[in-house]
């Protein structure tokens, strides 16, 4: 953008001035450009879906907000003149605007749409069900299941107990759903029925694969047992990994409605957010903060 001969910049980059008002017009902040910086929280906007990968999305977003930083710590717009409390305006702005706030958005859209799970008739919202569902994949997966074998009531027991310890943490730890107070009271009769559900269909699953009838073998759940005893997985690994899939499955929709919910958040919010840590934290507090520090 800047190229300097002997001490003196020029101005390279022709298209950042508004012909109309002739004001200097930032490239990086202008959309599309900027929208890059929002590809973390439309990554864990889709983590509810895509899981880890999520964190992929982190990647382009952190490059622009460290270029966007780096040119505003070397260029006073246009012109070559490196400053560092302009560079840690710019940091401030990127970590409110770009990264704090559009998350907390993004969080409290998916958390207000996890209320939709209590239309159901299992009155349970989607944030709940979700943590039972990977209490119930971990549980498979510690073998609890192959333990409890002709066990049924000791196996509904152990699960629920570990449900209930499972969601008291859950709520102590979660400090964006007590500051937001979008996702209200559960019903903890609500959510022993529905653990009780949860681990009742994967005992009976559990039975159906391991002595099948002539109904069962024709389900999907069926031939996905087969084909992992025909890939080389030993029975009880064979069946750990249909259990598993079949409890993601059950989560699926929920899943979906959280992702809409975490869009729709981070839509409302990117303009006003914008404005509010440009114009107010930025404008009224922290820059003028920064400079004061400056002057002493």
């Amino acid at each position: 953008m800047i190229k300097l001969i002997s001490g003196v910049s020029f101005k390279a980059d022709t298209h950042s001035i508004d012909n109309k008002t002739g004001e200097y017009k930032d490239p990086l902040m202008r959309w599309p450009l900027r929208g890059a910086a929002f590809t973390n929280e439309i990554g864990e906007a889709l983590r509810p879906v895509i899981g880890s990968y999520a964190t992929l999305s982190w990647i382009p977003a952190l490059l622009y907000i460290g270029a966007d930083i780096y040119d505003k710590y070397k260029n006073n717009e246009n012109e070559y003149s490196p400053n560092s409390r302009r560079c840690l305006k710019q940091a401030v702005f990127q970590g409110m605007a770009s990264i704090f706030l559009p998350l907390v958005a993004v969080k409290a859209g998916q958390n207000l749409f996890s209320q939709f799970g209590k239309l159901g008739k299992d009155k349970v919202s989607l944030n709940i069900k979700e943590q039972i569902s990977k209490t119930a994949e971990q549980f498979v997966a510690n073998g609890k299941m192959h333990a409890f074998t002709g066990k049924d009531k000791e196996c509904i027991k152990e699960f629920t107990n570990i449900v209930s310890n499972n969601i008291e943490f859950y709520n102590k730890k979660n400090l964006l759903k007590k500051i937001l107070k979008l996702t209200g009271k559960e019903n903890n009769d609500k959510i022993t029925n529905y653990s009780e559900k949860t681990i009742k269909d994967l005992i009976q699953l559990r039975k159906d694969l391991l002595n099948p009838s002539t109904k069962v073998k024709s389900s999907k759940w069926y031939s996905k047992y087969i084909q992992a005893l025909k890939s080389g997985q030993t029975e009880n690994v064979a069946v750990k990994s249909v259990l598993n899939d079949y409890q993601k499955s059950k989560m699926l929709k929920g899943n979906f409605i959280k992702t809409i919910g975490g869009f729709v958040g981070l839509g409302i919010a990117i303009k006003p957010i914008d404005y509010f840590v440009e114009n107010i934290l930025i404008g009224k507090y922290v820059g003028p903060g920064i400079d004061a520090i400056k002057r002493k």
